[in-house]
């Protein structure tokens, strides 16, 4: 069973940092490692790395200078330099100017779903799953996120309680990364999928974008937040609200839309953003129609959300995707999967693939605000 680690930062961002930076310096630095050796088979030194993420480090320190002072205090408590845990945070933003070994599809075009690159099976893995149910009763958000194998196993929940502003929150997350998906102290959770467009940009990286996101207290608040000027490119973000309200909001660099869905995955679904969008692959489509098929069946208990994350009926791709052994560290797998209730105020979370491993309840004391 793979180990779920729980971390509850409190304090000013720097505090805050420095306590996950120690809590997980072995996992955060097992996963530069990883990184390093990422970087280096494309040939990118740390200086040509340094030229790279520069302007997006200003885009970020100009716009959230507390989230870039919480990854300067991790990179101080985990003793690496914080340029190197920057660029995980700013992956999405690199890997489509890095060159690739061999001439090989780029990652993020594989864990979007794409299919067609030479010497890839029809099982070429994809990336997140977000999804959410309301019944009668109760209010759930789901997420399923897939990332790079490398970094398999470095993942943690941070329970993070700020004193500089009211918000605290639970998530999941890679142990380099600010986090992006999981609950608010609003009752609010949020699941967030990757998506391009050929208006991606530089600017705020899309991570610190969507940490910005996970303190939405409600539907115009998230609409507020999500349209962030100067971000460097678009997510998908689901959310849901205690009381039942859900939906998903679509952005590109410069665009965004409202659309009254409950499932996403890596692909627009607005007809106008889509129009600027990378073309949907038969991964991202698999998924999608899967879960829509699957919440026909109008789960309404927590174990019955929790299966169609252990889901493995489409094809070509997995919602529960495994690892294929052939792409070695650089293949896609599931590095987590989370499922909250909102009024209740819970959340679980399963550390790698949930068929797998159990989902662990996360103690929120401390998280939410009382009911109303």
């Amino acid at each position: 069973m793979t180990e779920l680690r729980v971390v509850r930062a409190e304090g000013d961002p720097n505090a805050r940092g420095e306590r996950i930076g120690r809590e997980l310096r072995d996992l955060i630095n097992e996963s530069l490692d990883f990184y390093h050796g990422y970087f280096a088979r494309r040939g990118v030194s740390s200086r040509e790395l340094q030229e790279l993420l520069t302007p997006f480090l200003v885009a970020a320190e100009t716009q959230f200078p507390n989230h870039v002072a919480t990854l300067k205090g991790m990179a101080a408590g985990a003793t690496v330099p914080v340029l190197e845990l920057f660029a995980v945070n700013a992956f999405e933003e690199l890997e489509p100017i890095l060159e690739t070994p061999n001439g090989a599809m780029p990652f993020l075009q594989r864990k979007e779903g794409h299919v067609v690159a030479p010497k890839r099976s029809e099982g070429t893995p994809d990336r997140c799953t977000s999804f959410a149910v309301c019944t009668p009763n109760a209010t759930f958000v789901a997420h399923s996120e897939h990332w790079l194998a490398g970094d398999l196993g470095n993942v943690a929940v941070v329970i993070d309680i700020p004193n500089d502003r009211p918000v605290r929150v639970a998530s999941p997350t890679v142990a380099c990364c600010l986090p992006a998906v999981g609950v608010n102290s609003h009752r609010a959770g949020v699941g967030v999928t990757s998506l391009t467009a050929n208006d991606d940009r530089i600017g705020v990286p899309r991570v610190l974008a969507s940490r910005h996101v996970l303190d939405s207290a409600d539907r115009l608040d998230a609409i507020a937040r999500a349209d962030l000027p100067g971000r460097s490119g678009g997510y998908g973000y689901t959310f849901a609200f205690a009381g039942g309200d859900a939906f998903t909001l679509e952005t590109t660099a410069t665009r965004m839309s409202v659309l009254e869905e409950r499932t996403h995955t890596n692909h627009y679904v607005d007809a106008e953003l889509a129009s600027i969008g990378a073309e949907p692959s038969a991964g991202s489509r698999a998924r999608h129609d899967r879960v829509t098929e699957l919440l026909a069946t109008e789960p309404r208990t927590v174990e019955g959300v929790m299966e169609i994350l252990r889901d493995h009926g489409s094809s070509p791709q997995a919602i529960c995707l495994h690892p294929d052994s052939a792409e070695g560290d650089e293949a896609s797998t599931v590095m987590f999967a989370m499922v909250a209730e909102l009024e209740e105020g819970r959340m679980w979370v399963a550390a790698g693939n949930p068929c797998q491993n159990d989902f662990e309840e996360i103690d929120m004391d401390g998280v939410l605000t009382a009911k109303a």
